[in-house]
């Protein structure tokens, strides 16, 4: 009986398969050419747009028909941006923003609090880095290009690092340039993003301060060149991997480029900026001579503050992506000051040179900068500086200066540190 009751579903099954099949026959033969045409046109629109929209939001979402859900969460924050922009008289949120950067900001807000926690799985994070290098690599050779600069890729510690190499100042047939070398560590909660991502970020920099140097009436040849280096990420590689890599780009500088400390500058922005502090804790803890400065953006430092989006709403970040970085990153458990340099507000800072802070006053991690400032004042570091900027959210300086023109501002404040730092480096060794 099983057995004549499953033939019978079987022939069930094709013959309503053979009926389907007969209607999709039928209509396609009522069809003229003209219309198959079109239809096969709008199929190819519709999968370009998502395409498109799948490229952009990728990281965003687990499985493809939640992208029809971001994006219309998006087209609401889209609406309700640009009618609150014309309800203020068609004037930004604030004197600095533009309409431009009002709506970029809201679609990073809005991802980053519904989808925050998104971005320490696995395939979204390896999505969110190949993303980032495809279009770092688009931008960064057109800012070489515009700035007269060169990008090289090299490989150490099973890592692709990125040179950008600096035009000499003041160039000369008889004496070798001095190179002076900022280290740079990108941000990204520790999960995403990538070194080429940056490197027009670098181009700006740069720029300014060999505009800087001149100004500083550096005469000898000199030669400024940013190394942005690269680290393994959570989810795959937490606590305490990133910092390690970050030391042994630090090591490259010293063991392989053959520099001397007082020709370099360790810098990051958010969790890159926790990895510039924790190399110079690694540098102080293994009593080698430290390096020229630090100088740190919106430095995601203080493990024991979680924030709260609703007290930043101006912010980009929201609490699901902090809160899934903190959990994704260490086991947080216990006593602060048993973490190691995990959260680096909570160490000994005694013993470290000048580090430049800079933090924005609409930043959701902003109390990070302000503990770390007061944690160094506590360890009597009179010489640190913090740089609160108004209006402006964490990390406001990697967006596009057509965006968001204010960013000139932070570049400014930055270079001018940096150019400070290396003119002093090489008034008091001339012939280094």
């Amino acid at each position: 009986m099983q057995l004549i009751r499953s033939i019978q579903r079987h022939e069930t099954l094709v013959k309503t398969w053979r009926l389907l099949h007969s209607c999709v026959v039928s209509v396609l033969l009522r069809l003229n050419a003209d219309h198959v045409r079109r239809l096969l046109l709008h199929g190819v629109i519709g999968v370009s747009i998502y395409g498109v929209f799948a490229f952009m939001l990728g990281g965003m979402y687990r499985y493809p028909w939640e992208l029809v859900g971001v994006v219309m969460r998006l087209n609401y924050v889209t609406v309700r941006t640009v009618a609150g922009y014309v309800a203020r008289g068609c004037k930004p949120l604030y004197p600095e923003w533009t309409l431009a950067f009002e709506l970029l900001r809201a679609w990073m807000r809005c991802i980053m609090s519904v989808y925050g926690d998104r971005l320490v799985l696995p395939k979204n994070a390896q999505f969110l880095r190949w993303q980032s290098d495809w279009i770092g690599t688009r931008e960064g050779r057109d800012a070489c290009r515009l700035h007269g600069t060169t990008m090289e890729t090299f490989e150490h510690n099973n890592l692709e690092h990125i040179w950008v190499r600096g035009r000499v100042l003041n160039p000369s047939k008889t004496t070798r340039p001095r190179r002076l070398v900022v280290l740079y560590f990108h941000g990204g909660g520790f999960a995403v993003l990538s070194p080429r991502m940056y490197v027009r970020y670098a181009n700006e920099i740069l720029a300014k301060i060999n505009d800087k140097l001149a100004r500083e009436h550096v005469h000898s040849p000199v030669q400024v060149d940013f190394l942005m280096g690269n680290y393994r990420k959570i989810p795959e590689h937490p606590y305490p991997i990133p910092p390690q890599d970050a030391y042994c780009v630090y090591e490259y500088l010293i063991h392989h480029e053959k520099l001397d400390p007082s020709q370099i500058i360790v810098a990051g922005d958010s969790a890159g900026g926790a990895l510039a502090i924790t190399t110079l804790l690694r540098i102080r803890d293994r009593h080698m001579e430290p390096p020229l400065a630090g100088l740190v953006s919106c430095p995601f430092v203080d493990m024991t503050v979680k924030g709260n989006e609703l007290e930043t709403p101006h912010c980009i970040i929201g609490d699901k992506a902090i809160h899934a970085v903190i959990k994704s990153y260490h086991s947080f458990e216990g006593d602060p000051a048993t973490w190691g340099d995990v959260s680096p507000v909570h160490c000994n800072l005694r013993g470290l040179p000048p580090v430049y802070i800079q933090a924005a006053e609409l930043d959701y991690i902003l109390p990070h900068s302000l503990n770390l400032y007061a944690k160094a004042k506590a360890d009597g570091l009179d010489h640190w500086v913090l740089d609160v900027h108004k209006n402006l959210p964490h990390v406001y300086t990697t967006t596009p200066s057509w965006i968001l023109p204010a960013v000139h501002q932070g570049f400014d404040a930055l270079a001018t540190f940096a150019a400070g730092r290396f003119a002093e480096s090489m008034r008091n060794a001339p012939c280094a």
